[in-house]
């Protein structure tokens, strides 16, 4: 292996960690808060039914930690990749949609013990826009699977 492909290897590495450990931090802390959580959900305003904001804030949560720990151990890279691509998608449209609605929301992506500035919805969105680049440089990597290669079109 090449100096310039291990380091590519390390940051890759380096990235997956990351997003993983952020991922199963913020869904442990709203797998812990899941009341907090669905109340942070319901000042979103996204017009869904209060049951659906309910299930929402009892599955999203594991479904953060079950991406998180995929992602570091590196489990189906190109499905689990695709996931936190769209999980960190999710996240950046809801946050500016609130935003430039001018709703006044706490983030509640890392439950309700983080520190006033950490959940102030301009330093939600630098942080969700921050994983959807990450999440997209790592999906685009295009790892190739164990039943062949990734098509090259």
């Amino acid at each position: 292996m090449t100096p310039s492909a291990c380091s590519s290897r390390s940051r890759e590495v380096y990235i997956r960690w990351l997003l993983g450990a952020v991922l199963v931090a913020a869904g442990g802390f709203k797998a812990a808060h899941p009341v907090e959580f669905h109340a942070d959900l319901v000042a979103y305003g996204i017009g869904l039914p209060d049951a659906w904001l309910r299930g929402t804030a009892m599955m999203l949560p594991w479904l953060e930690v079950l991406a998180g720990v995929a992602l570091g151990v590196d489990f189906w890279p190109e499905t689990i990749r695709f996931v936190v691509v769209g999980l960190s998608a999710v996240f950046v449209v809801v946050l500016a949609q609130a935003m430039m609605r001018g709703l006044e929301v706490r983030c509640g992506c890392f439950g309700p013990l983080t520190p006033g500035w950490f959940n102030e919805p301009w330093f939600a969105l630098g942080r969700a826009v921050g994983l959807l680049a990450a999440s997209i440089w790592l999906w685009l990597k295009r790892v190739p699977s164990v039943a062949g290669p990734v098509l090259n079109a």
